[in-house]
């Protein structure tokens, strides 16, 4: 099937959109988890090394654990407020399915199957834009309040 303006002008782009999205939301949710890990076992050591030492350095290093905990916490509680795990599930679960669409669109299978050349054509920009338009849904109800409903955000 020759390629449409449909593809090169509107698919092609959300599909870029929505995997720089879940590459920005799977770096930011591993760093943060990386950050939260580290910290967490550094910090009963630190507490053990701090007890360890000379009463006049266990003032000093009893920085060291608070920080290293506060930044344990923190990093939970960003990534829990920016949603940066569920972002890049719910980006690379889109960007997937678009992909599929795609194959499935230009190898005349699948929802595709034995269509004329524009009834596909159709077919793949309705089915695409539904997709897209679940997404926005999901995106809007996911960082507004997740137990509102559709009808109390309107």
């Amino acid at each position: 099937m020759d390629e449409f303006k449909y593809v090169t002008e509107r698919f092609k782009p959300q599909l870029t959109y929505f995997e720089s999205k879940a590459s920005f939301n799977q770096g930011r949710y591993l760093l943060m988890r990386r950050m939260m890990l580290i910290a967490s076992l550094l910090t009963p050591i630190f507490i053990f090394i701090q007890s360890l030492m000379p009463k006049d350095w266990r003032e000093i290093w009893s920085i060291l654990p608070m920080v290293l905990s506060t930044i344990a916490v923190g990093t939970y509680q960003w990534e829990e407020l920016n949603n940066y795990g569920s972002q890049w599930s719910k980006f690379r679960l889109v960007a997937e399915n678009l992909k599929h669409q795609l194959v499935y669109f230009e190898n005349n299978t699948g929802p595709y199957l034995a269509l004329t050349d524009d009834c596909a054509k159709r077919t793949f920009i309705e089915v695409t834009e539904k997709i897209i338009e679940g997404t926005d849904i999901n995106y809007f109800t996911l960082m507004v309040d997740p137990h509102k409903s559709l009808n109390e955000l309107h």
